[in-house]
């Protein structure tokens, strides 16, 4: 088996991590892998170079048609059985390009599949139906998909894993702590999505009613100064919240705070609740996307609808009042992701999927033409 990878970007992000732990999966079950990507010198290209997987790099022409032209002649060398898209935006490269060295495409959302259409414009459309079979990584993006056209049985859920042992010797040199006042965590690119706007809204109506809790924020992005300032309009000094930048420690980080809250308006599977309940950290967050499917109400953490401002400051008011609380949610977490979102898992859970899709387009093939 040969499966080709195509990405548009290796850059810091949950889409690009989780295509590390495929082609790691890929390659640790014997399939013979490489990566193709349209920019270069990026954040995960170190990683995938550390275990043989040196990207090739398809992107020296800025013209989407030449860009095509390069992968399609790069990938006759290789001869691959999948190609298999990393981003919803290479859909189209991967859809017009497999059938010509003779492979079957499969296309990728890593969002909720309805904004990654709503943001792609005129093209949106034809990212999610050109390629023959769509993996999502969510339930709700699968949803999603069918209401806009797909047929459930071209769409697979993939959800996205984590690497523990790396998480946790990532996270070693510090130890585990808890905070008066609470820390409560926040984590992602600073655009409206997001709503960390909301995020410190919570904030400051806990310490209104009392609560001894500060917030960290990392990240960055547009909306960085617009935060600040709200910040500073709703009281929240610096020993009430820290903007920390984007950081490459968060498994560090996440040792030193005593809850995550997620506030997003959409996603598809928020790779950072993993990474919290790795870390043993309770989890306040909206239904945005699969954050209610990870997060077991009541058990690992609490979900709200979205934009609950006031279901969230209710919920992170009470476990700042019960360290034995917030333990019993943290433990419980660690234990899901342990048992349903390991590593481990994704080698078996792919070769379900490429062997579902073969077969799928075994049968199409085979399908009689209609007279």
């Amino acid at each position: 088996m040969r499966i080709a990878l195509v990405a548009g970007t290796l850059g810091q992000g949950g889409a690009e991590k989780q295509l590390v732990y495929i082609a790691r999966a890929l390659q640790d079950g014997g399939v013979q892998v490489r990566v193709y990507c349209l920019t270069r010198c990026e954040y995960y290209e170190h990683a995938l170079a550390e275990i043989g997987l040196e990207p090739v790099w398809v992107g020296r022409f800025a013209a989407p048609p030449l860009r095509m032209l390069a992968l399609a002649a790069a990938l006759r060398r290789f001869r691959p059985d999948i190609v298999q898209s990393a981003h919803f935006y290479t859909n189209l490269y991967v859809a017009l390009v497999a059938p010509l060295v003779g492979a079957i495409g499969i296309g990728a959302a890593r969002n909720d599949v309805v904004h990654e259409v709503e943001y792609n414009g005129r093209w949106g459309r034809w990212l999610l139906r050109a390629p023959s079979a769509l993996i999502v990584n969510s339930y709700a993006a699968r949803d999603n998909a069918e209401a806009l056209g797909r047929t459930r049985d071209a769409v697979h859920v993939l959800p996205n894993v984590i690497d523990l042992a790396a998480f946790d010797a990532a996270g070693q040199p510090t130890p585990r702590r808890t905070n008066d006042p609470l820390v409560v965590m926040g984590v992602g690119t600073f655009v409206r999505q997001k709503r960390f706007d909301i995020f410190l809204r919570v904030l400051a109506a806990a310490r209104a009613q009392g609560a001894s809790v500060r917030g960290v924020l990392a990240g960055d992005g547009p909306e960085r100064a617009a935060l600040e300032n709200l910040a500073a309009s709703l009281g929240l000094g610096s020993d009430a919240i820290a903007f920390v930048g984007r950081r490459n420690d968060i498994p560090v980080l996440m040792r030193t705070a005593d809850v995550f809250m997620l506030t997003s308006d959409h996603e598809g599977f928020p790779n950072v609740v993993l990474e919290a309940m790795a870390a043993s950290l309770p989890v306040l967050c909206t239904a945005a996307g699969d954050a209610r499917v990870i997060v077991d109400q009541g058990a690992t953490g609490y979900v709200t609808v979205l934009g609950d401002a006031t279901g969230l400051t209710e919920h992170l008011v009470a476990l700042s009042r019960s360290v034995d609380e917030r333990r019993r949610l943290g433990e419980a977490g660690r234990r899901r992701v342990e048992t349903e979102y390991a590593y481990a898992s994704l080698a078996a859970r792919l070769a379900v999927i490429h062997g579902a899709v073969e077969r799928a387009q075994d049968r199409n093939a085979r399908a009689p033409i209609p007279v």
